[in-house]
């Protein structure tokens, strides 16, 4: 059985200049380990799953369970084939792909140990660079302000701002915490010439109430749901 997650994306009204053909959602594989006091957006970084070729499976043999959203893929993953994969994914009608999970959302001590091994944000966003180079729209995944400056250099088409495992410790970050992480973005991104839409991650009934937002949002990444599937 391969199960997935879908992370909807509520966008500000009225509406936004976001460019055209943003989706409404994002789709991930779904954490093999689950307990209720584990975060679905940190069970994913552990290393409990296929890695990234099982999710391209699944959607390549049923393109449905894709459909027009982005797929997440861990592209920090060493054995990610994207010559092979990418033309895989345009034949299955994928057009976005995201850096999700990402070694961005780990503590930056752990980053370091890491990128000591190549596994670290550079290689995720080489990845996005060379989908990009396919012909794919990009989303990256960043934590705050100089993660977003790396990322703004790939010219992506849109970020999205995920809190670090850290952030989670005590709860579900506060939209004071959130609300810090999509102003530092704001700045470091404007500074530096790119001018893209900024999703956050958020609850879902946050979604319908866009004055609980914080400011520098264009919309909202919904916290993940699981979507199970049995294949044949």
């Amino acid at each position: 059985m391969v199960d997935l997650m879908t992370w909807r994306i509520a966008l500000r009204s009225p509406g936004v200049t976001l460019g055209p053909g943003l989706p409404a959602a994002v789709v991930t594989a779904e954490p093999r380990f689950r307990h209720e006091r584990m975060p679905a957006e940190i069970g994913l970084l552990l290393p409990t799953n296929e890695g990234p070729k099982q999710l391209i499976d699944a959607v390549v043999a049923d393109p449905a369970r894709c459909g027009d959203a982005i797929l997440g893929l861990f592209m920090a993953n060493p054995f990610l084939n994207i010559s092979l994969e990418g033309p895989r994914l345009t034949g299955a009608g994928v057009r976005w792909v995201a850096n999700l999970p990402s070694v961005e959302q780990q503590d930056e001590d752990f980053s370091k140990h890491l990128a000591d091994v190549a596994l670290d944000r550079e290689r995720e966003l080489d990845c996005l660079s060379r989908f990009r180079a396919q012909g794919f729209r990009i989303a990256v995944v960043v934590a705050d302000g100089p993660g977003a400056v790396a990322a703004a250099a790939i010219e992506p088409d849109t970020m999205i701002i995920l809190p670090r495992v850290a952030d989670f410790a005590a709860a579900f970050p506060s939209l004071r915490q959130r609300g810090a992480a999509a102003q530092a973005v704001y700045e470091a991104t404007r500074a530096n010439g790119w001018h893209g839409p900024i999703l956050g991650l958020g609850k879902a009934r946050e979604a319908q109430h866009q004055g609980l937002w914080p400011e520098r949002l264009d919309g909202l990444l919904c916290r993940p749901i699981r979507v199970s599937h049995e294949m044949s």
